[in-house]
């Protein structure tokens, strides 16, 4: 049973009792007219508090019950705001790149070394792509079959994998070789050194535009 309703049932018990207690003592069989009177004097010296430990039980409640109605309040205004687009707009992304997984993507013609490639996706206020799962990886090594593009790995000698950002990477899939970007190929997520020039993969979130905005429509939405 849940604490609350706990304490509400005990209150009403304590409450009943409260207004009980000449009943009680009066219907229990063989008492004197004598004991009688005086447990119902000793009962009426309680009753007092009795009704004082249930107004602080009841009132205790109506904290609680107000504290969750708060909480429920301030959750569904969070929601609220976390909402993505006005009703007037949609999601979108801009012209050029794909929609996929709750991002919009920019797959790259020129080739670059790892850090420029980084430099490129900043100019266009986004990051060398976070990959999130292994499905995501899979997707993105069906697309490119054997061509290479840098992603948002890489490593400081001795150090684990983190993304562009500083997070740590979670090994959500296997990084393969021993250097210090990593890259994707037609195999998975391969690592070599950052000087080497390949294609690269930019991400940002998905935004809101104004409604009939023309998306690319390559890969599509998945």
């Amino acid at each position: 049973m849940p604490e609350e309703i706990k304490v509400l049932v005990e209150g009403v018990s304590r409450y009943y009792d409260c207004l009980t207690p000449e009943m009680t003592s009066a219907s229990s069989p063989g008492s004197s007219d004598a004991k009688s009177a005086r447990n119902a004097g000793q009962n009426k010296a309680l009753i007092p508090k009795c009704i004082s430990d249930k107004l602080f039980t009841v009132g205790a409640v109506v904290v609680i019950a107000a504290l969750t109605i708060i909480i429920i309040s301030l959750a569904v205004k969070k929601t609220e705001t976390c909402l993505p687009c006005h009703p007037l707009e949609s999601v979108a992304c801009p012209d050029s790149w794909i929609r996929y997984s709750g991002k919009c993507l920019y797959i790259s013609k020129e080739e670059k070394n790892w850090s420029l490639s980084l430099r490129s996706c900043s100019s266009f206020n986004a990051s060398l792509a976070v990959i999130d799962t292994q499905k995501e990886l899979d997707f993105w090594v069906d697309i490119f079959h054997s061509s290479h593009y840098w992603f948002g790995l890489s490593r400081e000698v001795n150090q684990i994998w983190k993304w562009s950002n500083g997070t740590e990477f979670k090994n959500q899939f296997p990084v393969r070789g021993g250097g210090f970007c990593a890259y994707l190929n037609g195999k998975g997520a391969s690592s070599t050194i950052c000087s080497m020039e390949k294609r690269f993969l930019c991400s940002q979130p998905e935004r809101c535009s104004k409604a009939g905005r023309e998306e690319s429509s390559w890969p599509g939405e998945i």
